[in-house]
């Protein structure tokens, strides 16, 4: 049985410039290290695909849905069915003192970011940089080794490897997900309390939980502090008397 479209599925992969067999991206922290392109920022785990998504590349996600639970392949996708044919026109000549004014001192190799768009420094030269603003894999043709894992079809779960995709340092087990009073109530481990733009996370996993489970009209994250308690609790009257004698 093939895979139709919103199907969440986990799958390991390794991808390849087809041209040079350069390691491109890889799920395996072995082929990683064995390839010298490890780094200890990143997770490495089979990957959430929700088929019809377009978060990867498009000819990846074409073979995918027409694989099923523990198909391996190998999928070669060409250049307009990956990151694009370079185009020319991309390509442009700037003035050195537009970067060294904002206090950036290019390298040849470098990406950049020039008014909100990523670039690779081509050249530079005579006061002049040539600046590439085509993706660096444009016109590669890439090869993708890819094992289907698993299938997420319990909602509960699906909405914790949401969760857990924009917040990957986090497993996916450690969210607490329920319904209860026709509420989805999410209980949020204690590393998340502190992470920068959380409630952005959050308000961000609500729209895809409306997109692609949508259990219930009301989400409710819940966090869970600790506090220590003197020896002899105040009680609800003891409180209340003391702001009738205040």
């Amino acid at each position: 049985m093939t895979f139709k479209e919103n199907d969440f599925i986990l799958i390991d992969y390794t991808a390849r410039i087809k041209e040079t067999g350069e390691l491109i991206d890889t799920t395996s922290a072995d082929i990683a290290k064995k390839h010298g392109k490890y780094s200890e920022e990143k997770v490495y785990e089979p990957l959430l695909v929700i088929v019809g998504e377009h978060r990867i590349v498009e000819g990846l996600e074409e073979e995918l849905a027409k694989l099923n639970v523990g198909d391996e392949k190998t999928i070669e996708v060409p250049p307009e069915k990956a990151y694009g044919k370079r185009d020319p026109n991309k390509v442009k000549l700037m003035p050195l003192r537009n970067f060294t004014r904002r206090g950036i001192y290019p390298k040849v190799g470098e990406v950049v970011e020039i008014n909100g768009v990523m670039a690779t420094i081509r050249n530079i030269t005579g006061g002049r940089v040539i600046v590439d603003f085509n993706h660096p894999l444009a016109g590669k043709t890439v090869v993708y080794n890819v094992k289907i894992i698993k299938k997420i079809e319990n909602p509960l779960e699906k909405i914790k490897y949401l969760l857990h995709r924009r917040l990957r340092s986090i497993p996916p087990e450690k969210f607490v997900v329920n319904i209860a009073e026709g509420t989805i109530r999410i209980g949020m481990p204690r590393e998340t309390y502190l992470i920068e733009n959380i409630q952005y996370v959050k308000q961000a996993v609500v729209k895809e939980i409306e997109k692609y489970v949508p259990l219930s009209p009301t989400v409710e994250f819940v966090e869970k502090h600790s506090i220590k308690l003197p020896e002899t609790p105040v009680s609800i009257k003891e409180e209340e008397k003391t702001k009738d004698t205040g």
